[in-house]
């Protein structure tokens, strides 16, 4: 990780949402999150194969923080600012700290969708990237038949960068399954900013 690192604050805003890492009792709000969404959620994700139990999220949350803690990975939790419903998860996660490059992922809870909030998320969470963790470059990866995960990239100014054949198993079926790759730079940012 950068040495930077440690001094990233553990909140910040776009226009509709608090994005923040989660913190000791957002068990509950993670719960009932996953539990509305599972359906989707196994198609994409190993962890979301089995629903949990409320105790194994408030776990799952604090070991979240303490990662945060240790500057070892920043997860994070998406709130609407105007009623503090938790409407999904992301994460800006250390991949390379000699470039220092990051990469993002992210779910949105079931009912939420289509109203640009992940957009809008993925959107706040590169500016932090880029202008406050000091990033030279943040990635994007998606199943190739994720396609509303490529739609944000896009939306978001992520250039296509390639795709990783046989690079992973699908979540839910094991199926072996290609890997696309999005892309920001910091020169592709600053460009984007100056528009």
């Amino acid at each position: 990780m950068p040495s930077s690192i440690q001094k990233l604050p553990e909140s910040f805003e776009s226009l509709r949402l608090l994005i923040r890492v989660p913190r000791p009792g957002d068990g509950i709000m993670l719960f009932e999150a996953i539990n509305e969404s599972h359906e989707r959620l196994k198609a994409w994700f190993p962890w979301a194969q089995e629903l949990t139990g409320l105790d194994e999220r408030e776990l799952f949350v604090r070991q979240c923080y303490c990662k945060y803690l240790l500057n070892e990975d920043m997860p994070l939790a998406l709130f609407l600012k105007e009623t503090g419903v938790l409407v999904g998860g992301s994460g800006l996660h250390y991949r390379d700290s000699h470039v220092p490059s990051f990469e993002i992922g992210y779910w949105l809870r079931s009912g939420y969708e289509g109203k640009g909030l992940m957009s809008e998320a993925v959107q706040a969470i590169t500016c932090f990237a880029f202008e406050v963790a000091g990033a030279n470059r943040v990635y994007i990866r998606c199943d190739m038949d994720n396609l509303r995960s490529q739609a944000v990239a896009l939306r978001a100014g992520y250039v296509y960068e390639g795709r990783m054949r046989n690079s992973e198993r699908k979540a839910d079926s094991g199926d072996l399954t290609d890997m696309l790759f999005y892309g920001m730079t910091r020169s592709d940012y600053e460009k984007g900013n100056q528009k």
